[in-house]
Order: C-alpha cells, then sequence, then structure tokens
C-alpha cells in the first residue's frame, strides 16, 4: 500500500476516550487509508473498546513499554507515504488532514506540518477537577504529536522516537528533525482539541517526570555542542 495517509494511535489505559479519538479519525473529510491503534499493554477495557471497531481499525497490542515504544511499533506498520500522530485523549476536527495534507503537497523539501491546538477540560471530571487545570483556552501552536503530518520518508530520516524517555520524547525527536533541516510548516487552523484529564500529563508534567525531561533536555543540548 502506498500513497494515502497511515494514523497511529498509541494508547495505555485509554478506554475511556478511544472511541472519541478514533471516530474524529474516521470522520476526517480526507480518510485516512490506514488506522494503527497500538495497546501499550493497557489493563484497562481498552482491548473491548478496540475490539468494538472491527476491522474499521487495526489493532496491535504489545507488552508495556512507554508512548514512545508504541508509536514506533505503529510506525513500523506504516505502509503508506504520509503518517499522522494522534494521542488516544485528543480530538481531530474534520478538515485536519485535508488542510494539512495540502499543506504537505505545497512543500518541495523535507518537512513537517503542524496545526493549531486547542485545550479543554474533560466533561467527566468534577467542577473540583476541572479547577484544578490553570491553562489559556484560546487557540495555541500546536508542535505536538497529535498534530504532526509528515512524509514517511522524512520521518525515516530522522529516525524514532527515544523510547528510553518516558516523557518529552517528541520533544527530543522533533528538535533531531529541525537540526536535519526538516522544514516546520504550521497552518492557521485549529486542527485538534487536547482534552485535559485525570490521567494526562496536564497536571504535574516536569514535575512528576523531572529526571526524564531533564534527560531529554540533556541530549538536546549535548548533540547541539559543536
Amino acid at each position: 500500500m502506498r500513497g494515502g495517509i497511515s494514523v497511529v494511535i498509541p494508547v495505555y489505559n485509554g478506554a475511556r476516550y478511544l472511541s472519541e479519538c478514533i471516530e474524529s479519525v474516521r470522520n476526517q473529510i480526507l480518510p485516512a487509508a490506514d488506522i494503527i491503534v497500538v495497546d501499550d499493554g493497557s489493563e484497562d477495557d481498552t482491548p473491548k473498546v478496540a475490539a468494538g471497531w472491527g476491522d474499521r481499525i487495526r489493532y496491535e497490542r504489545i507488552s508495556h513499554g512507554g508512548a514512545a515504544r508504541a508509536r514506533n511499533h505503529g510506525i513500523r506498520l506504516v505502509a503508506t507515504d504520509i503518517l499522522a500522530l494522534v494521542d488516544s485523549d485528543d480530538i481531530w476536527l474534520p478538515g485536519k488532514l485535508d488542510l494539512q495534507v495540502a499543506a504537505l503537497s505545497r512543500e518541495d523539501g523535507p518537512a513537517m506540518v503542524f496545526g493549531h491546538m486547542e485545550q479543554f477540560v474533560s466533561s467527566d471530571l468534577t467542577p473540583e477537577e476541572a479547577a484544578g487545570f490553570k491553562f489559556n483556552p484560546a487557540p495555541l501552536p500546536g508542535i505536538a504529536a497529535s498534530t504532526l503530518v509528515i512524509r514517511q520518508s522524512d520521518f525515516d530520516r530522522v529516525g524514532p522516537f527515544d523510547e528510553s524517555l518516558a516523557t518529552g520524547e517528541f520533544i527530543e525527536w522533533n528538535s533531531r528533525a529541525r537540526d536535519l533541516g526538516i522544514k516546520t510548516v504550521l497552518v492557521p487552523d485549529v486542527v485538534c482539541r487536547r482534552r485535559l484529564h485525570r490521567g494526562n500529563m496536564g497536571r504535574g508534567g516536569a514535575a512528576i517526570h523531572g529526571t526524564s525531561y531533564l534527560r531529554m533536555l540533556k541530549q538536546v543540548l549535548d548533540r547541539r555542542r559543536p
């Protein structure tokens, strides 16, 4: 299978939100040729939720190893020219792929296309939990995995995500891509909604995974030293 777009969705204990994510991918104006869901050893009902989609998705289950490993596993299965990623708790807007693939097609050289993102508090949170999130609800540039669209050949030039990083793996990968001269293109439209909920990195972030963030930053800085 060449041509077309493959979408890789890593998921870990994401049964609550997975179907909404998959539905947003399937509702694209420009449809994906392949939707690959990689279950990172979930211990909840994720396998059951994925099974409910039948052959409309490709489901792969691996032992738990983190988001980077799950993404890499899915990307190795891609047989199309274009790759897109989305986290299992995020939601795409219907025109996302149409807008970003059009922008990518206008680039003759290596490029990675992102779009704007807006954050929202998940409706299953209590008012007290929701009040704990401090964030800007306005659209923001989304240089993140859930908005990336890239030619598979360009992704291969950069290489896989660093599986030694528990978090910050996309920041590290993006720094490698930019160091290789992969152009960053940002479409002005909102293409993705990022969900803030009990289990994601919206709360705590670097404070919880500080060691991994520091290691990631050190790798980036060390690579850029002459």
